[in-house]
């Protein structure tokens, strides 16, 4: 990998608008000793059955998914973790440049929000130890250099060179304390960036051969990764949950809006 000093600069950060979701992901991690027992979870999220329901009795664990606004929402429950994933529907996905997107990030966070939020708020949810909130990300670029020269302005303590770089991957942890009121509780800031590049290939078939076109078009895309996750510790208290899970949105936000600050 080359590298040359370039200096980013926070006037080339693109507006948090500008993003698109390629996924979404909300965790929760019961404590040990707290039975997990799903009750008609989905049903109160949601207010209708799943289209899709998978139970493995052995595991103790349980999948349910459907429709969801423009994408696909699955609710993921074992003994040790709960996952509510928002992914691209295959029947009515967005293709943003050829990426398969659930659309604008800001446009998709707040109603995923609502479910999270929602079901921390049930009587039914057990005793958690840790949640988290994670999205990936994307902003198609032109080029994989183009892709490079904007993740300049998100990465002041990365030296880059657009032109001669490739196989770029950066990953950093930003761990703060929380200001949710919780005494002693920190929160990880894991971001990862990178540039994304999936080629189409046309085929062309006749009755004696398959050929493939004989140029395969390229896009690239800007990617981001965040996990923002409360770090193992104590219990956390049911009437924080909600707003913890508030503050691990906000510092995934300012990620997406200000790169990988302190």
């Amino acid at each position: 990998m080359g590298y040359c000093m370039i200096t980013g600069g926070g006037d080339n950060r693109l507006s948090i608008e500008a993003w698109e979701a390629e996924s979404l992901r909300f965790t929760a991690f019961p404590t040990p000793a707290t039975p997990v027992e799903d009750v008609a979870w989905w049903e109160s999220l949601t207010g209708e059955p799943p289209e899709v329901e998978v139970v493995r009795p052995r595991e103790g664990g349980r999948r349910r998914e459907g429709a969801f606004e423009s994408g696909r929402l699955i609710m993921q429950v074992a003994p040790t973790r709960i996952d509510l994933h928002l992914i691209p529907s295959p029947a009515q996905e967005a293709i943003t440049r050829g990426f398969s997107t659930i659309g604008k990030f800001t446009g998709i966070l707040g109603p995923f929000a609502q479910v999270a939020s929602r079901w921390l708020d049930l009587d039914s949810c057990p005793e958690i130890q840790r949640i988290a909130f994670g999205a990936a990300l994307l902003f198609p670029t032109d080029s994989r250099g183009s892709g490079y020269r904007q993740l300049v302005a998100y990465l002041p303590s990365v030296s880059i060179d657009p032109d001669h770089t490739t196989d770029l991957f950066y990953q950093i942890n930003r761990a703060r304390d929380s200001a949710a009121g919780v005494p002693n509780l920190r929160i990880n800031r894991l971001s990862k960036w990178s540039v994304a590049a999936i080629s189409e290939a046309g085929l062309v078939v006749e009755p004696t051969q398959i050929s493939y076109l004989e140029v395969p078009r390229q896009y690239f895309a800007c990617r981001l990764e965040v996990d923002v996750n409360t770090a193992p510790g104590q219990p956390l208290p049911r009437e924080r949950l909600s707003s913890i899970f508030g503050e691990l949105m906000k510092l995934g936000e300012e990620i997406v809006r200000e790169g990988d600050i302190p």
